[in-house]
């Protein structure tokens, strides 16, 4: 979207601002001010409770969501471009009704089983869900999250609920909600979702049960999902939880967990598609060592060999960690608990450990499932060297030091730019830093075909000082 200055929104109509959409004040808040053009006729909306009625969201004002909102009862929520959400007040909640603990959530917003969403942005307006801080103040976990729940396929006996939400009110009265997902409808259709942000999500329900930027549960290949952004979440970026889901053109930047993660019998096409880490992002732990992953993929939390298996088909990713070694990262890659897989044509780089192969997925896999990528790592290209899915794989690897000749991306005409990403450079950073050097090049998510895909308006490399 365009900037504009305080003098120049105070002489913009009501009218034409509801057309325009939504800004923040010059600081980045959400400020309604009669300096910042306001003030505005209902500028700001608050949205609590269900929504069982089909509704539609515009831009012209600011939608707050308090507490969770579930969509439900087969509604559809239809948000127009240019609309920004952001979170209201929190909610309490609990999870166990007998205990005193209570959780206080708010920002989350949950399209449940039947039920769709229409969030259909464009490149110059994308739907926005984000902090409501002000510019240097935002935080992972400022927003809750977006989750989706459909019917399609899992490896669950049972139809299982999804992490991250509580079932009951702070009285322990049940919520009378269904949060489950799964059933038997490979082709199953939630909606869609395209140009569109989340920013500064997450939240911690309990140890493992926390909720994503966007969490998608059991959806069915009939689902649209591209040119989505997910930036500075307090746990993973996109996770699948089952499902056929097909994706491409998905970014994630500065994400505590895993940039991807898919398990309970994940069997979709994901392509073009970006990750990358950065040092001054929070990052995620087990037992007291990183657990921050380009990819995490299971078949469920026990490493059983239920049907159907995970098997996420990836192809043209980029999967940045650091410039330099560092403890703060596990791998680029953790295929684990008899997961398969399929990734092609991709970049990783910049991890002490490019690609772990796990608790049976290193035996168990599709021979040759992981092939043609180029693959660098500070330490450990492959663990083991002798996992099942390189078997018959042809990849170009490398341990140095200093990856950036490796990597190979990053040019704007005769100068070559550094591809990884921190906040220092988040204000200069651009697809120059991520195209590749060799004309012709077939790896990685961002080519020169499909350079327009990416420049097109709707990534914002820089959120924590984004003013639209």
């Amino acid at each position: 979207m365009k900037k504009f200055t305080k003098q120049a929104l105070a002489i913009v109509t009501i009218a034409a601002f509801a057309v325009a959409g939504c800004k923040k004040g010059s600081d980045g808040s959400f400020d309604r001010s009669t300096g910042a053009g306001g003030p505005f006729t209902g500028a700001d909306s608050v949205i609590v409770g269900n929504i069982s009625a089909s509704r539609t969201l515009s831009p012209g004002k600011v939608y707050k969501l308090k507490g969770v909102v579930y969509v439900t009862g087969g509604a559809k929520l239809t948000i127009k471009p240019g609309t920004v959400l952001t979170t209201g007040d929190a909610v309490n909640y609990k999870v166990d009704p007998s205990s005193a603990v209570v959780n206080a959530i708010a920002g989350v917003l949950v399209i449940t089983k039947g039920a769709s969403i229409n969030a259909v942005g464009t490149p110059s307006q994308p739907i926005v869900f984000t902090s409501p801080k002000a510019s240097g103040s935002r935080v992972a976990g400022d927003f809750g999250g977006v989750i989706v729940l459909g019917q399609s396929t899992t490896n669950r006996a049972t139809a299982p609920q999804i992490e991250g939400l509580p079932k009951y009110d702070e009285n322990g009265v049940a919520l009378g909600i269904d949060i489950t997902y799964g059933g038997s409808i490979p082709a199953d259709n939630s909606g869609k979702i395209q140009y569109v942000r989340i920013e500064y999500g997450g939240y911690k329900l309990a140890p493992d049960n926390e909720i994503n930027g966007l969490t998608l549960g059991g959806v069915g290949s009939g689902t649209t999902l591209d040119h989505i952004q997910v930036s500075y979440g307090a746990d993973d970026a996109f996770e699948f939880f089952g499902g056929t889901v097909n994706a491409k053109y998905l970014l994630a930047i500065g994400n505590d967990d895993d940039d991807f993660d898919t398990d309970f019998g994940f069997s979709g096409n994901i392509q073009y598609a970006i990750g990358l880490k950065d040092p001054s992002s929070t990052h995620s732990t087990s037992g007291g060592v990183s657990d921050s992953n380009g990819i995490e993929s299971d078949n469920d939390g026990t490493g059983t060999t239920a049907s159907p298996r995970t098997k996420p088909t990836y192809s043209n990713f980029t999967l940045l960690g650091y410039s330099t070694t560092s403890t703060a990262l596990r791998a680029g890659n953790r295929w684990r608990r008899n997961s398969d897989l399929s990734i092609t044509n991709s970049i990783i780089a910049g991890y002490n450990t490019a690609a772990e192969f796990q608790s049976g997925t290193e035996t168990s896999a599709t021979p040759g499932g992981f092939n043609n990528n180029n693959v660098h790592a500070f330490t450990t290209v492959f663990s083991p060297a002798t996992a099942v899915s390189l078997t018959g794989s042809t990849n170009a690897t490398s341990t140095d030091a200093n990856p950036d000749a490796f990597v190979a991306l990053g040019i704007r005409g005769t100068r070559t730019l550094s591809p990884f990403y921190t906040t220092a450079v988040a204000g200069t950073y651009n697809f120059s830093n991520l195209t590749p050097r060799v004309a012709g090049s077939t790896k990685g998510a961002v080519l020169t075909a499909n350079l327009s895909e990416w420049t097109s308006g709707w990534v914002q490399f820089a959120p924590q000082t984004s003013i639209d």
